[in-house]
């Protein structure tokens, strides 16, 4: 089938199956400047970047340049921009409980890719995820009942949460390989594609997954 990408979801991993990639050049450069500006989020817990009218009239007259992609949870705990230390502009920042990359998330990506030039897409989850959580242990109805099913497809019978975050996270970053548009821009290089999980408690992001690799599900089929 045109445009599907296999993928193998087994024990929170996604083994993405052998195809030739070029990796987007300046992804790599930006994903080193998250991995600095949280170390700088860690180092000082405080966001550098003052907003001022001046940068606020200068972004409203020039357009949005995000370097970097964020699809992340809602929770008011995960904060990307102090996270990576980012002023703004820098970021486009999807969220939603449970960092889905639902059929909203989905095209939101693709438009900052396509047509703000954002090179990088990061699927980030992190500990403690309460959508995680409730989807193991509870049930709902309603907008809320739909999102926990959604997290709850992708967890398998595991009752080990970390194991479900990680997941669910992993599952969420195949996702972008139901888009011909971004399958398309990855197969060019236009546009990279990162796993990461944020820790609640250290402040600390884990990348389980960058640009240098193979995005999972990101195989042209035959």
């Amino acid at each position: 089938m045109h445009d599907r990408y296999e993928q193998i979801l087994q024990f929170g991993g996604l083994t993405a199956v052998g195809s030739v990639h070029t990796p987007a050049a300046p992804a790599q450069q930006v994903l080193d400047r998250l991995i600095r500006g949280n170390c700088g989020y860690r180092n000082r817990q405080t966001n550098p970047a003052p907003i001022t009218q001046s940068l606020r009239r200068s972004m409203a007259e020039q357009g949005q340049k995000p370097c970097a992609v964020i699809l992340t949870c809602a929770d008011s705990r995960v904060p990307p921009e102090h996270i990576f230390h980012a002023g703004l502009g820098e970021l486009f920042v999807i969220r939603n409980a449970g960092n889905l990359m639902g059929y909203y998330s989905l095209g939101s990506v693709e438009y900052a890719v396509q047509h703000l030039n954002a090179p990088l897409v990061v699927v980030m989850g992190h500990t403690g995820c309460g959508a995680v959580h409730a989807a193991m242990h509870e049930q709902a109805n309603g907008a809320l009942g739909w999102i926990l099913d959604s997290v709850r497809a992708h967890l398998g019978e595991t009752r080990d949460v970390r194991l479900a975050e990680r997941r669910n996270l992993l599952a969420n970053l195949a996702h972008v390989g139901t888009s011909r548009t971004l399958c398309h821009l990855y197969e060019i290089g236009k546009v990279d594609f990162a796993a990461a999980m944020y820790d609640i408690h250290t402040g600390h992001v884990d990348f389980l997954y960058g640009p240098a690799e193979e995005t999972p599900g990101l195989r042209p089929s035959e």
